[in-house]
């Protein structure tokens, strides 16, 4: 708001006022009072009402035919605060002009109005202060607004800048026009950039066409508001975000798109793990009903064979007992490592334990090497075989005899090398026909590790060569290298 201009009707008046008699008022200055649109008082140095307008009157609740013509202002108002007669004062002896945009002022019923106000002084024809004119207007509604305004935009402010998830306004085109902190904290980037970025700059390009199409219907009327899950570019990489965009529109037309994003890469990568777990839950699955079938298909093979070549049936089912056990110990590790693997070292301790409780007649030796699931079960009933025929004919068959196992392994070509060896038992002649366990390792070696069975029948014991050739990599790591 500005004080009163030049050409503007308390000028007018002023004017008017000027040309008059101090103690009274031509026809003309009354009729200009009466209709004047403000509050006007003319007063002389004593601060005696000259005239006044009904609009004055009008402010102050008094009635329209009030007298105040001659009567003191502080006779009339004696409420009047100190302050108000000090200005008063200043303009009757310096000749200034004051005024105020806004100035409060409580009424003798303690009401509290804004009061927009101008003093300026009128002087005589010799040039002296003859008095003031005042120029009021109750401004109460417009400072109300105003304030309702200020309070509105601040609690905006507020929340714009202090909101938790990132809020942005945008063109309706899709350019950033401001930002919150959160917003640009989110997309790793300074306010300053940001400003003027647009949608193409900002989006990843797999979420590109998605977000431009909802823009779109945004743009053309066909949305009010969209959400949806965008990936967006940040310095070094991308975030997964929570987009909810709507169309701002004044007088129909859109103004400006009002954007709130949040960071959700924690629940995406949840998600990702989540799909990832049931991927292997479903191998894992798929995997066990293989092995299950696998194992019910040697158990099969076992006691028939066990069965065709040893007519005593007590001792065959000692055998098909033994042979079971050993199967069952590795799969106790399979069972422990998820049907992931096993280690050649702990298969080869789990199947040869029970041949030798002390720990004293068997060594093992050799690298780390993981096997898969059918290459542990296929080396834990060659181990028990091997054992077995020891105990029955070879050095575990005496007090004196030993056992040493040991293997090599190559990664590059994963070539595996796996020798029993045998001595200080009784001498062992060649077998004049293949028994069930010899026919049993070899036929496992080939199915499930591509490899060969090799027995040296030597007459300070029998030497076993077991070359095998593992799988590549798996999801687990490398095969055949622990």
């Amino acid at each position: 708001m500005k004080p009163v201009e030049t050409g503007s009707v308390a000028d007018t008046m002023t004017g008017m006022i000027e040309d008059a008699p101090p103690l009274s008022a031509s026809p003309s200055v009354t009729t200009a009072l009466k209709h004047a649109p403000l509050g006007i008082a003319i007063f002389d140095s004593q601060m005696r009402y000259l005239a006044a307008s009904r609009q004055y009157l009008t402010d102050q609740r008094l009635p329209a035919d009030m007298p105040l013509i001659g009567r003191r202002h502080y006779d009339a108002f004696p409420e009047i605060p100190q302050k108000w007669r000090d200005l008063h004062a200043r303009v009757l002896a310096e000749g200034v002009e004051l005024h105020h945009e806004g100035d409060p002022y409580v009424d003798r019923d303690g009401r509290t109005e804004w009061i927009r106000w101008s003093m300026a002084p009128w002087r005589t024809d010799g040039g002296e202060i003859g008095g003031l004119v005042l120029y009021t207007e109750v401004v109460t509604a417009n400072i109300q607004a105003r304030r309702k305004l200020e309070a509105a935009e601040a609690r905006y402010r507020a929340v714009f800048d202090q909101a938790a998830m990132g809020v942005a306004r945008l063109t309706p085109t899709g350019a950033v026009l401001e930002a919150n902190d959160a917003f640009c904290a989110l997309l790793r980037r300074d306010r300053e950039i940001l400003l003027g970025a647009t949608l193409q700059n900002l989006m990843h390009p797999d979420s590109l066409d998605a977000t431009m199409e909802s823009a779109a219907k945004l743009l053309a009327g066909e949305a009010e508001t969209c959400s949806a899950e965008r990936r967006v570019l940040i310095p070094g990489g991308d975030l997964w975000i929570h987009l909810t965009a709507s169309m701002v529109r004044v007088d129909g037309q859109p103004a400006y798109i009002l954007a709130i994003i949040s960071d959700i890469s924690a629940r995406k990568q949840a998600e990702d793990a989540q799909g990832r777990y049931q991927a292997q839950l479903r191998l894992l699955i798929n995997e066990l009903n293989h092995r299950v079938k696998n194992t019910l298909a040697t158990v099969q093979s076992m006691a028939s064979q066990t069965l065709r070549n040893e007519p005593d049936p007590i001792v065959a089912f000692e055998k098909f007992e033994a042979r079971l056990l050993g199967l069952s110990r590795v799969h106790d590790i399979l069972t422990r490592e998820s049907w992931h693997g096993a280690e050649l070292r702990e298969v080869a301790e789990r199947a040869l334990q029970p041949f030798d409780e002390a720990g004293a007649r068997v060594s093992i030796e050799g690298p780390s090497v993981w096997l898969q699931p059918g290459g542990a079960l296929t080396m834990a009933l060659t181990f028990h075989e091997l054992a077995t025929n020891a105990l029955k004919y070879g050095a575990l068959s005496n007090a004196a005899g030993r056992v040493r196992l040991g293997w090599t392994y190559d990664p590059e070509a994963r070539a595996l090398e796996v020798v029993w060896n045998e001595d200080g038992g009784p001498p062992v002649p060649p077998p004049t026909r293949k028994g069930f366990g010899s026919r049993l390792i070899e036929r496992s070696l080939r199915g499930e590790l591509k490899g060969e069975a090799v027995m040296d029948y030597r007459p300070d014991g029998l030497v076993c060569r077991l070359n095998a050739r593992l799988p590549e990599a798996h999801e687990g790591g490398v095969l055949g290298q622990g």
